[in-house]
């Protein structure tokens, strides 16, 4: 054991599918031992129970338990162990063969202190918003794969790490809600450490099935953003914020036109444009289901704007200072 340098740490609350993530993480053939650290982050469900029966006698898999921000139960498993080389993998996630391998080549050949691979779906055709949320990740994917050099937008799906980089950046930030992985990304990128996607380097995700959990899931992110805009300024986030505020205005001139039915027609033409606007964007990124963006894309634009107002709710307008 004292030869590993690598280890797979995943958290996990109450999700099973983590059982079948760690199977195909142990499945991977790489040419290196590694280890795979599991901390559960106080299920309620079976999930506790089904990792044990599988892996208690393992030796190659170490399981945790801490209560607290699934981040935050990242960070302190991550820091039970001594390798040079963190991965992190989502628990609903499930690496393909060469996985490993690929995702650490750069940091293990000092090209790169972090990597990022490509996720796809691994539920596509389960609905239509899956199959949306699949073909919206492939075409990110590609802009990705056109400029190997990471930018910090990049989701914590299927990740590895430097050690010393996060020790440099100061590892995930339990303050945020969520969009934890755009924090420390940016923060990465601060301390000069160098990213690279590896395009090899795939798993596939179970993304969201319906129209609810998908706007759900647009409200979480937003609130983390909102938060990132008191840590770094609302001018450096305002990527973050383009698409809830246009559909905050377009319901600002909706409940206007009561009163002046004018802005009515201001209304319907700041919806085409936004219409159009998705349109093209999803033409561009060769998108298939690019016609279906006029209505996955209102839904994440008001949901994000809930998630902000929740934010500016929960957070306030100045970041508390850390203890």
């Amino acid at each position: 054991m004292d030869s590993i340098d690598i280890a797979v740490v995943i958290s996990v609350k109450d999700d099973p599918r983590v059982v079948e993530c760690v199977d195909a993480v142990l499945a991977q053939t790489a040419p290196f031992p590694f280890e795979v650290v599991v901390v559960d982050n106080g299920s309620r469900d079976d999930t506790p129970r089904l990792l044990s029966s599988r892996f208690q006698t393992n030796p190659s898999v170490k399981l945790l338990a801490q209560r607290g921000h699934l981040s935050e139960a990242w960070n302190t498993a991550a820091q039970t162990t001594t390798v040079s080389i963190l991965v992190r993998i989502d628990a609903d996630a499930r690496p393909l063969p060469g996985w490993l391998d690929a995702l650490t080549r750069p940091i293990r050949e000092g090209t790169a202190d972090w990597t990022a691979g490509p996720v796809g779906g691994a539920n596509v055709d389960v609905s239509i918003v899956a199959r949306y949320y699949h073909e919206r990740t492939e075409a990110y994917n590609r802009r990705l794969a056109r400029d190997a050099d990471l930018r910090d937008a990049v989701p914590s799906w299927n990740v590895a790490y430097r050690r010393s980089a996060l020790e440099r950046a100061g590892w995930y930030d339990p303050w945020q809600a969520s969009s934890v992985d755009w924090d420390l990304h940016k923060r990465l990128a601060r301390t000069g450490a160098r990213g690279q996607f590896v395009k090899e380097a795939r798993c596939v995700h179970y993304h969201p099935t319906r129209l609810w959990d998908l706007a759900r899931k647009e409200a979480w992110y937003r609130t983390g953003q909102y938060q990132m805009a008191l840590k770094y300024g609302f001018l450096e986030m305002a990527s973050g914020f383009s698409l809830p505020l246009a559909y905050g205005l377009l319901l600002a001139l909706a409940i206007a036109a009561l009163a002046l039915t004018p802005l009515a027609w201001m209304a319907l033409l700041l919806l085409v444009a936004l219409l159009l606007k998705h349109w093209v964007e999803g033409v561009r990124e060769s998108d298939p289901m690019w016609f279906y963006r006029a209505l996955f894309r209102p839904v994440e634009g008001f949901a994000g704007l809930y998630g902000l107002v929740r934010g500016l709710v929960r957070y306030g307008v100045r970041r508390p200072v850390p203890p």
